[in-house]
């Protein structure tokens, strides 16, 4: 699931871009099947928890560790990391209320005090300074207007020696299809996409820019790793929400009608790819990680 052809571009560059809207993620009423969402967001969690939870300790998460959730969601990752902190705690950071209340409806914490959620924004969290051991912020900042600003208001909160674990996407490589339908339809539903979400000021090409951006933040020892998941790990049946290609575009329909062709041609040999028997798909994130120093030096 490749594409060759698409440009490099940041909302800002981006003409008529809408900065002022808190994330380009769904606002609550945007998503024409909000249940469709949910399904796929279970199901990436599902797919990929194992492998970033092992790269999560390997870049310094503890059992003891107080950690930052950045837009936390329905709550999937809240409750992965729940069981990785049994003697620390977890903070969730969320903006969208409706998921929120999903959050609240669908997390046990083992003990009193072990988590706490928040309605606010990564760009003015309002959160203490110096605070937690780690921040985890997993496909949350391709949404967000202004990175550098939230990566600065990120570090604010850390401990000084605190860890910033960042999991993104870069639309150049999001994924791969074997065998890949031959589509000229692909790219431009691709493109449209990142369009889209650069038009709502958020970046879909940002895995090649964390590293540079969080050094601009004042980070300090980056590190990161590739996290592929593949059909014959997990089973194509966990992947294949990721393929919902009418329910994902909707919103570009929405607000685009030239997009409904190229969509429904895609969404159709998506249909047909997930119905093969010989059908393989792989996803591929990039785990960022970074340091607050031990002592200022911006």
């Amino acid at each position: 699931m490749t594409t060759q052809t698409i440009t490099e571009q940041s909302a800002s560059e981006t003409p008529g871009a809408d900065l002022t809207r808190p994330s380009s993620y769904y606002q609550p009423g945007e998503h024409h099947a909000p249940e469709n969402e949910i399904h796929r967001l279970r199901q990436q969690v599902a797919a990929s928890w194992g492998k970033e939870a092992r790269i999560l300790r390997e870049f310094g998460l503890t059992e003891d560790a107080d950690v930052l959730e950045i837009g936390s969601g329905p709550g999937y990752i809240s409750e992965r990391l729940l069981a990785e902190v049994p003697a620390g705690t977890l903070t969730c950071l969320e903006l969208n209320e409706d998921l929120i209340e999903h959050a609240r409806g669908h997390l046990t914490p083992a003990r009193e005090g072990q988590l706490d959620i928040v309605h606010g924004s990564v760009l003015d969290s309002g959160l203490p300074d110096d605070r937690y051991d780690m921040a985890h912020a997993r496909l949350v900042l391709q949404h967000v207007p202004g990175t550098v600003d939230a990566l600065t208001e990120i570090h604010r909160t850390l401990r000084p020696g605190g860890k910033l674990v960042v999991t993104d996407v870069d639309d150049s490589l999001w994924g791969l299809l074997h065998p890949m339908p031959e589509l000229p339809e692909w790219d431009e539903v691709v493109k449209l996409r990142i369009e889209l979400q650069a038009s709502r000021g958020g970046n879909r090409l940002i895995g090649r820019e964390l590293g540079r951006l969080m050094k601009a933040a004042g980070f300090t020892d980056i590190k990161v790793e590739a996290v592929a998941i593949s059909s014959e790990e997990v089973g194509m049946d966990v992947l294949a929400p990721q393929l919902d290609i009418r329910s994902r575009t909707a919103a570009m329909v929405a607000v685009n009608p030239a997009a409904e062709r190229p969509c429904e041609v895609v969404a159709d040999a998506m249909d047909e790819f997930v119905a093969r028997p010989d059908a393989s798909m792989m996803l591929v994130f990039f785990m960022f990680s970074g340091t607050k120093p031990q002592k200022d030096a911006r």
